[in-house]
This record gives C-alpha cells, structure tokens and sequence, in this order.
C-alpha cells in the first residue's frame, strides 16, 4: 500500500493526514496477516536455512541510529531477487512477522525498523531455532481496497473535534493489537485468504 492508494480508494483528497497513513499502513498490514493467519508468503522469492543467517538487533543509542539488518554467509540476497523497497516476512525463529527492506547487498538486507529484531544467529552453538524462512510478501491487489478501509476507519474514528460519531452497526471485531473493525469489513476478509490455524 501507498497513501496515494489508500486516499484513492477511500476518496480522500486532503493530504492532511498522509503522516497517520504511512504510520498505519505496516500496522494494518500485520494486522491483516495475523487475523489471516496468512502473511501471503512468496514462493519466488525467498531463502530458507537452517545455517548462515543472523539477525542483528539495531540501536538509536548513538548519534547515528543503526537500522535491524540480516546477514547470510553464503551471499543469497540478490540471486533470490530481493529488492528495496520490498516487503518480506520471515518465518521461524524470534523475528517472526513482516519487515520492509530499504537496504540491499548481496550479503545484507537492511530493514526499515531499528531495534525490533531479537539478535540471533543460526550458526551459534546454542541455536536451536531449525529452520527459518526470509520470503516477499506477495500481496493480493484485491486486498488494497479492504486494506484502505481499515487504514481509514482507524484515521476517521481517532479525529480529533466536537464531532459526535454514530454507529449503526455495533458489532465489531478487536485484534490482538487492540485495534478494533467493524465486522462487515472485516467479513470482506474471510471471504478469500483465511487459513485454518492448526495446534
């Protein structure tokens, strides 16, 4: 998702609230994955191992802040077709869940987060994670319109004003995260890319 995407598909022309956009798009994202049980993993582009990665944990400690990046030994990052810009999702180990790419080398891939990473490396002797898989997100088009809705419904219900706000539908559903939907949008969701969560 853009915020120029999310304000066309919600008709919103003002630009006064691009910074809350880019601020809930990765949120909703997750969100979407989570309840999915779905994080639309690509089977294209990605690198699963049990050996060779390792994740460094960045710091705002410093003058310079350091960004969360991952590390592979065997140099598989631009023969699997990771971009810039690209969002992935890594499966296995203590850094489940998505993550932005905004740096890119043969032997790194650098993250848009700084100090969301658990540090670890596959290699230490005391690893016992197994296996984790590092794959884009390869998200449905038809997803951007619900998505938009979401992104908006968290905008329009924080407005701040004299506004009184009046719900016709008082159903809802809240996520783990806290946020709350109505259950007619997210109903829209079931409908295509639920997976069964098994034990």
């Amino acid at each position: 998702m853009t915020k120029e995407e999310v304000r066309a598909f919600t008709r919103e022309t003002s630009l006064t609230y691009d910074t809350l956009i880019d601020t809930y798009i990765p949120l909703i994202e997750e969100d979407i994955c989570t309840y999915l049980n779905n994080w639309f993993q690509d089977n294209v582009i990605y690198v699963e191992a049990s050996s060779g990665l390792a994740f460094t944990r960045g710091n705002t400690a410093t003058a310079t802040s350091a960004a969360d990046y991952i590390t592979d030994d065997d140099d598989r990052f631009s023969t699997a077709g990771f971009a810039v810009g690209m969002d992935i999702a890594i499966a296995g180990g203590s850094n489940y869940g998505l993550y932005r790419i905004t740096g890119q080398t043969t032997a790194v891939l650098t993250m848009a987060t700084t100090g969301e990473f658990v540090s670890q490396d596959l290699d230490a002797s005391y690893n016992s994670v197994g296996r984790v898989r590092i794959s884009r997100v390869k998200w449905p088009s038809s997803l951007k319109p619900i998505a938009s809705k979401m992104i908006w419904y968290q905008i329009d219900q924080n407005k701040p004003g004299g506004a009184i706000q009046e719900r016709v539908d008082d159903y809802s559903v809240t996520f783990a995260s806290g946020r709350e939907y109505p259950q007619q949008l997210i109903s829209q969701l079931d409908l295509r890319w639920k997976q069964a969560r098994t034990k």
